[in-house]
């Protein structure tokens, strides 16, 4: 029983590490992320976004997030992270930017339904 109390000891110690560790590169590789929340695992903030269109509230839920996060921030809705840009400079930089700078990209269950090939999907020649 005492000769166990090392071997608890290192394991507490490595778990420990490893978190601290995980927690310093998470915060290095989403420097460029805009603020906000993902919400629930897989679910994200779906479910407030479709009640709030059931109500006819889209612009309130909108806007709550606006002046949370600012006119950039991320959501997840139906499984996908999404990343919002409202306003004028957001609107010409999205509809004025080439291709290979940014690509519009349905959520996984749209492209599932209607399928990677559609014409919502085709970006550039194709």
């Amino acid at each position: 029983m005492v000769k166990d109390i090392p071997f608890i000891g290192l394991c507490i110690l490595t778990l420990s590490l490893v978190f601290l560790l995980k927690k310093i590169l998470s915060k290095s590789q989403t420097k460029n992320v805009p603020k906000g929340s993902l919400g629930y695992p897989i679910i994200g903030e779906t479910l407030g976004f479709l009640r709030a269109q059931r109500q006819d509230k889209g612009y309130e839920w909108m806007q709550e997030r606006v002046s949370k996060y600012g006119s950039v921030f991320k959501t997840s809705l139906m499984g996908s992270p999404t990343v919002f840009i409202i306003g004028q400079q957001g609107n010409k930089f999205v509809l004025g930017s080439s291709d290979d700078v940014i690509s519009s990209k349905k959520p996984i269950t749209l492209q599932k339904i209607l399928g990677k090939q559609s014409i919502i999907e085709l970006v550039g020649s194709r």
